[in-house]
């Protein structure tokens, strides 16, 4: 179970990283401004492919696990999440059905708890999980790398039990996210770091195919 709620970026489209207290709340105003910015720019994307690197820092383990991968997402909800080292395992999402496959090509975990986290990573790309409080309450800031940072704090039970916070940091002239961290309730952290991504490229449907 721990793997399959690794597996958020879920993650995702989201730490042990301390952000400056010179970091900046937006207004009103300039949220209503952000958030109509971001959804337009989500918007946009039909397609986008990139690569990830995975971070998990844990409480019981001195060394961190790092884990590497790449993404693929067509709209409205297609999505590959790939890990390929250090051990490969894929979460495929095609609409309603969803399969987390081993490095043996066996299915494994629960089908309606792999399609939920599914929805969680494809919502942080269409930018639901901002806009919609009904899956997080949030707040956003503006840093002072041309960054925004959105902090948010899971609102369902089923996230609550497992997550403390979610952060993503979004490159403030693309608006695409570069880096989401999850802290776990565990205490217990995850930093996905995003490269080479690559926005409305020819993606082939045989890509997100559920076996």
């Amino acid at each position: 179970m721990n793997k399959i709620f690794t597996i958020i970026i879920y993650i995702s489209i989201f730490s042990t990283t301390i952000f400056s207290q010179n970091d900046k709340k937006l207004t009103d105003s300039q949220r209503k401004l952000f958030e109509k910015q971001f959804v337009a720019k989500s918007k946009e994307i039909s397609t986008l492919q990139c690569g990830f690197t995975q971070t998990k820092t844990s409480t019981v383990v001195s060394q961190s696990a790092v884990s590497k991968g790449s993404m693929l997402y067509k709209n409205p909800s297609m999505l590959v999440w790939e890990y390929t080292q250090p051990t490969k395992s894929t979460l495929v999402v095609n609409g309603k059905s969803a399969r987390l496959i081993d490095e043996k090509g066996k299915s494994i975990g629960n089908e309606r708890v792999l399609k939920q986290l599914g929805e969680l990573i494809i919502n942080m790309i269409n930018g639901n999980s901002i806009t919609d409080n009904k899956m997080f309450s949030s707040e956003i800031f503006e840093t002072k790398n041309n960054q925004i940072l959105v902090e948010l704090k899971p609102v369902p039970k089923r996230l609550k039990d497992y997550y403390n916070l979610i952060k993503i940091k979004i490159e403030r002239n693309t608006l695409m996210a570069s880096e989401i961290i999850m802290e776990e309730k565990s205490g217990d952290s995850t930093i996905i770091a995003f490269n080479n991504l690559e926005m409305n490229k020819v993606i082939e449907d045989s890509k997100f195919k559920v076996k």
